[in-house]
């Protein structure tokens, strides 16, 4: 049967319309006019853009849970999820619908590199500044929470006692100490470390450094210093052991500010475990280290390990070691715990009746690595506060006499049935073609809880597109095509 022509016309022209408008249809989806895209998963994998929670070992299996609802429960910390970005923005806003269980605390952030060493976590969640009993205020430029009761100006108060800090940055005091001889201290502590000086009228600091060359190449060591929150000088070079002798020779490296200001000073060194800092010399009274505080091993290079000593002001740390030479019982205070495995993190969290305010840490056998709330000095007369001590998942704030706590934590929107929703905006690299997001519930699993997660939504956003901005998405598009290559 001949098919007239005209029908023939239809029949070839209608497969090309529709394939045109899908075209334009997805066109439309992957750069709308508006500079508006969302894409929102219940987490049960079904999602093209929002994969589930990994790893699998830390959650449930996406879908519908045991209890009836849809979604995933997180079990273990940390834990993550990929997104695959619709196109070049400049910005997305999270909201993830959650149910913390037993867990006090939560953190939320978007990882910026492959590697995933560069994380910007930010508050998520914390029970206690939920209560009633904490107003969230601002002071002088500082925001946070000051308990019922508490004047708003405690806040910004440059006192540290009875203030805590989460993910933020406090009032340093401003503090001198008396001019007087050098005093060296002679200390193992392994890879980086932040370290707070009292200046005399100088700040005038000598570290002595030694590598031990376990990787091929040069060990590249860093020193910025701060005066307050502000950098005041930076620099960086290589050090290097030898691999016959096993440790290299010790280097001094002297930080000298002449005429320095009367604030708390902060150097932050940056290096690989391979490097030590085996002796400050220093004028100044009072410094402390932390909150990370690393006692050096000597594994391999010798029978014997040095003991780790310090004095704090932290109420709660976890401790781990690496070797087998540093398994033993630590103590902080009262509170006392036993490493019996290595890699393995464990817990010292002092009595809320123990109301000293610096307690020893002792470490017999030294090869540990802490890290704490507060803050550790190597000798007892050196000890400050330099800041308030971190909020952690450990902290109660009541009990511990806290009145005041520095933070950006915006309370999480209360839903039904014990619900919440909390929101994040992040700004976006226009080369990315997917994100990492990080949701951390630390020790989560040694407190048998859990986070329940049921939605997860994102909206990505730029400037809406005039025409003459196509072309530039459009190349934009390709070139992130040709980086996939």
């Amino acid at each position: 049967m001949k098919i007239p022509k005209a029908l023939a016309y239809v029949v070839f022209v209608i497969p090309w319309l529709l394939a045109l408008g899908a075209l334009f249809w997805i066109a439309y989806l992957r750069f709308p006019p508006s500079g508006i895209f969302t894409a929102q998963s219940d987490m049960s994998g079904a999602n093209a853009w929002i994969n589930p929670f990994l790893p699998a070992e830390r959650v449930t299996t996406p879908g519908r849970q045991a209890d009836g609802w849809t979604g995933q429960r997180i079990l273990d910390d940390p834990t993550y999820f990929t997104a695959l970005v619709p196109g070049p923005y400049d910005e997305v806003e999270v909201e993830v619908e959650y149910r913390p269980m037993r867990q006090p605390l939560l953190e939320f952030g978007l990882m910026r590199d492959d590697a995933g060493t560069e994380i910007e976590l930010r508050p998520m969640y914390f029970d206690e500044l939920d209560s009633a009993k904490w107003r969230k205020v601002e002071s002088q430029g500082v925001t946070g929470y000051v308990k019922t009761g508490v004047e708003t100006a405690r806040l910004s108060d440059s006192d540290p006692r009875n203030l805590a800090v989460w993910d933020a940055t406090g009032v340093m005091p401003s503090l001198r100490d008396p001019n007087g001889q050098p005093r060296e201290s002679n200390i193992s502590l392994r890879g980086a470390h932040d370290f707070y000086f009292i200046p005399t009228d100088d700040l005038d600091v000598t570290f002595s450094l030694q590598a031990v060359n376990r990787d091929k190449g040069r060990d590249m060591v860093s020193f910025r210093v701060f005066c307050g929150n502000d950098e005041v000088s930076q620099e960086a070079f290589d050090v290097s052991g030898s691999r016959e002798i096993g440790m290299g020779k010790n280097i001094e490296h002297r930080i000298r500010i002449p005429n320095a200001s009367a604030c708390v000073y902060h150097i932050a060194f940056s290096a690989k475990d391979d490097v030590f800092i085996r002796g400050i010399k220093t004028p100044s009274t009072h410094w402390v280290v932390g909150p990370r505080l690393n006692f050096g091993d000597v594994v391999g290079y010798a029978t014997s390990s040095y003991a780790g000593l310090a004095w704090t002001n932290s109420r709660h740390a976890v401790a781990q070691t690496f070797h087998k030479e540093g398994l033993q019982t630590l103590s902080m205070g009262f509170a006392i715990s036993k490493l019996t495995k290595t890699h393995q993190t464990i817990p010292l969290d002092r009595s809320e009746l123990d109301t000293t305010a610096v307690v020893p840490f002792v470490a017999p056998r030294g090869d540990v690595r802490i890290v704490g709330d507060g803050f550790f000095a190597l000798r007892p007369d050196a000890f400050f506060e330099p800041k308030p001590r971190r909020l952690t998942d450990s902290t109660l704030l009541d009990i511990e006499g806290t009145q005041a706590v520095i933070t950006d934590y915006e309370r999480a929107v209360a839903l039904d049935g014990g619900w919440k929703k909390s929101r994040f905006i992040y700004k976006l690299n226009p080369a990315l073609d997917h994100l990492r997001f990080v949701l951390s519930a630390p020790g989560v699993k040694s407190r048998t809880g859990a986070v329940d997660v049921r939605q997860v939504t994102l909206i990505y956003s730029r400037p809406p597109l005039l025409q003459s901005d196509w072309l530039r998405i459009l190349r934009q598009e390709l070139a992130n095509a040709w980086h996939r290559l």
